[in-house]
């Protein structure tokens, strides 16, 4: 047991410097030498676990969606109001981009490799689909507790998710007159004031 978790601080280890390193330098200029320097593990032991770049890359993905959206993909619907649930995610978001800003920009490339990388496409898509699946669920609990109207679920989830990934524009360049808490927050307002069954 204690092997396995000695593998896990490994695989995390790597995976925390792989993020920051491609976050700075970008997937073209990043080096396996400057993942080995900042995670102050040996090549070898890098190279045991990912035989290449791409692979550590694919890899990170994963790492991403549980280093960031693990509880927020866990919230129970269940006895949950539609409006609290989406707030509650705000404020996920925003507490990430407080102590973590550096996760929406390793997002700026994930979408940048996915444009020319097959594999990272596939593999990013597959964690918007859970995403957008969440906010359907609790756009159609909304919609059968009689609180939203019906709507295109398809339209209005994907409103939610690509208002919420708006914060990557604070994540980039510094608003004197708007906070990306502001934002979140009247952008989730705008977006339930909107489905609201009047």
């Amino acid at each position: 047991m204690k092997h396995n978790s000695n593998k896990d601080k490994s695989i995390n280890q790597i995976l925390d410097a792989a993020l920051e390193v491609f976050v700075k330098k970008g997937y073209a200029q990043t080096r396996m030498d400057d993942i080995v320097d900042l995670s102050g593990l040996s090549k070898g032991a890098i190279y045991h676990h990912y035989s290449s770049k791409n692979e550590l890359f694919l890899s990170l993905i994963d790492h991403w969606e549980t280093y960031f959206f693990t509880d927020i993909l866990k919230k129970s619907l269940i006895d949950k109001d539609p409006d609290d649930l989406l707030r509650e995610i705000v404020v996920d978001v925003v507490n990430a981009f407080k102590t973590k800003k550096y996760v929406f920009l390793a997002e700026l490339e994930f979408w940048s490799l996915a444009n020319h990388d097959e594999n990272v496409r596939i593999k990013t898509k597959e964690l918007y689909v859970k995403l957008l699946n969440m906010f359907k669920s609790i756009i159609n609990k909304g919609i059968k507790d009689k609180k939203y109207k019906k709507v295109n679920v398809d339209v209005a989830s994907l409103s939610i998710m690509t208002a919420i990934q708006g914060v990557i524009w604070f994540s980039i360049f510094e608003d004197s007159k708007l906070s990306a808490e502001q934002y979140l927050n009247d952008v989730i307002e705008f977006i339930i004031f909107g489905l609201k069954n009047k």
